[in-house]
């Protein structure tokens, strides 16, 4: 065969490892999905407690500073000489002295405040209504003058009683914290306060703690200040993400900022009417989650190895008694052994090898059959070549005597010359054919008995009970003479007085037909096994033909059409036997061996 067209045909074996294997690793992946899935939304929800929390922690350390530095004006304000240019509504000229007075004032009241222990404040400014300016320095690095600032307090609005933050555009390193002042007598405006925080040092005590990639926005319209200087394109792209939905409260999401995706929170200070916003890298997330997934792969590839290996030997478990059945099937059909040896590995092999071994039984049978068929069949043709005569001679002297008996009147030899032609005629002609007629088979019977009664004269009756509906049923040739010469031989020639016989055919099951041949001859005592009878003598012709008889059937119709023998001595014999009922139409049914 061209090795092109040659068809691969996948064995067991390797069918099972690549199923087991693949069955086990398609588990193992949908588990490590899930895996990865669950994890990354843990990592998720503690990100979030994560990123909420410490931004809680920010949020309120600004609230603190906040609160720090607004609980720092009630005590300038309380100084009585800054409380006295604050009230002074006479509009006169401040002599340098004051001035340089009230700002020692101030000097000594920053001193005394928590703010001058954390080193972020520039300077501190109040203004007065009459324009009078009042200004300290608290740090190697002071604000710069406010006399041409009018930016800080274009906007301001004099009503306004909580905190404010600005920024100077001309001023990138300070942060502004404003309030406005207001009579203690009229309650009107009398100047404002000012406090300028250095912002690099103000948010870096604000987020101290916070993880370097990180970082915090705190912006309204005016300003957006970022604790870190690389990511203030971010920054400026949260505030603009941020700036529809800022509430109250602290809010969690997911955003993508310059490309990079983040997780955020936003909530509004109310304090100082500012936004704070936290982000934190997303990578980060991905980052742990691969570290946590890293063992998980580790296993997960050992337990696919695992898997194979436990693949190839179950297959291999499975397969050997396969391999091993296969061996013996092939030495059975060499001839080398006949049967299966015991399969004791697996109960259903066990099953499979006691089955495959009652077939052989059965074939072996079946072809001992076949064989003993032939047997027979050969054994027919050479009686019937030993006793072969030209049939034609025989017919043409029967019928010359018959002619001179009719001729002498002896009608009684006429009739059994006649008789006897019919026998062989039929005998002859039956040889051509496996089945006949119900109706030519009782015909050739009475012929036969015809014979026997003159033989005999008066000692021997027959009765035939055949339904005229089944005469056109198929038999098997020469079923019935057999029985018929066994009963006259055997019962009835031996039997004191007359015998009477009887050739019975009924109706059995719908299907089936039993035909009965009863006598009342000397009958049997015991009833023998016909297959055990052996022939002896002047009788083996008779005991050969209900041998052959039985057996034919047998083979023909199987085990339940056997003959069946029936005996009370000297009173009743009856040998019988059941076959289906079959039309000539049904004849091509019919499986025809010649015996």
């Amino acid at each position: 065969m061209n090795r092109s067209n040659t068809i691969h045909i996948p064995s067991l074996r390797s069918f099972i490892t690549v199923t087991v294997s693949l069955i086990v690793t398609l588990i193992l992946l949908c588990s490590f999905f899930f895996y990865y899935i669950r994890t990354d939304r843990i990592l998720t929800t503690s990100y979030e407690h994560s990123v909420t929390g410490q931004f809680g922690q920010v949020n309120q350390k600004i609230s603190d500073q906040v609160d720090s530095i607004d609980s720092v004006i009630p005590l300038y304000v309380s100084n009585a000489s800054i409380a006295g240019i604050l009230e002074d509504t006479a509009h006169k000229p401040l002599s340098s002295e004051r001035k340089i007075h009230i700002e020692k004032q101030m000097t000594d009241l920053y001193y005394s405040t928590p703010l001058s222990a954390k080193n972020f404040t520039n300077g501190i400014y109040i203004l007065n209504v009459q324009g009078d300016v009042f200004r300290i320095s608290t740090s190697a690095s002071p604000a710069g003058s406010l006399s041409g600032s009018h930016e800080l307090l274009r906007d301001l609005d004099q009503k306004e009683h909580r905190l404010t933050c600005r920024m100077l555009p001309s001023d990138g390193k300070n942060l502004y914290f404003i309030r406005n002042l207001f009579s203690g007598n009229t309650g009107s405006y009398s100047g404002t306060f000012i406090i300028a925080v250095d912002l690099e040092k103000w948010l870096a005590y604000c987020v101290n703690g916070l993880a370097p990639s990180w970082f915090i926005c705190l912006y309204d319209r005016d300003m957006n200040l970022c604790s870190s200087r690389d990511m203030e394109p971010q920054s400026l792209e949260l505030q603009a993400a941020l700036d529809q939905g800022s509430t109250a409260f602290v809010s969690f999401q997911e955003l993508t900022l310059c490309s990079d995706a983040y997780f955020t929170a936003v909530q509004k200070l109310d304090k100082i009417q500012l936004t704070a916003a936290v982000a934190a890298p997303k990578s980060i997330l991905f980052q742990d989650l691969n570290d946590t997934l890293k063992t998980y792969i580790l296993l997960l590839a050992c337990t696919v190895l695992a898997a194979l290996l436990l693949a190839v030997i179950v297959s291999r478990a499975v397969t050997r008694p396969i391999d091993r059945m296969i061996y013996h099937i092939n030495q059975i059909s060499k001839g080398e052994q006949a049967s299966l040896p015991p399969m004791k590995m697996y109960r259903e092999f066990r099953v499979w090898a006691d089955a495959l071994n009652r077939m052989l039984k059965q074939l072996d049978i079946y072809y001992n059959d076949n064989f003993q068929k032939q047997l027979l069949l050969k054994s027919s043709e050479i009686r019937a070549l030993q006793s072969q005569m030209n049939p034609h001679f025989l017919f043409n002297v029967l019928n010359t005597i018959a002619w001179k008996a009719q001729i002498s009147d002896q009608e009684e030899i006429y009739q059994m010359i006649i008789s006897l032609g019919e026998l062989l005629k039929k005998n002859t002609l039956s040889k051509e054919t496996d089945y006949v007629r119900l109706a030519q088979e009782i015909e050739y019977v009475k012929f036969y008995v015809y014979l026997q009664q003159m033989r005999f004269e008066d000692k021997i009756s027959c009765v035939f009970q055949v339904p005229d509906a089944l005469m056109d049923c198929m038999v098997p040739t020469f079923c019935i003479q057999p029985l018929v010469e066994n009963a006259i031989v055997h019962g009835l020639e031996p039997k004191d007085g007359k015998g009477r016989l009887i050739v019975q055919v009924i109706p059995s099951d719908g299907q089936l037909m039993e035909i009965s041949i009863i006598d009342n001859g000397i009958g049997f005592d015991p009833i023998p096994d016909i297959r055990n009878i052996r022939p002896s003598g002047a009788d083996a012709h008779t005991h050969v033909g209900l041998c052959n008889l039985d057996k034919r059937l047998e083979l023909l119709f199987g085990p339940d059409a056997r003959l069946r023998i029936d005996s009370i001595p000297e009173k009743c014999t009856t040998i019988s036997f059941q076959i289906p009922i079959r039309t000539k139409e049904e004849d091509h049914d019919i499986q025809t061996v010649s015996c």
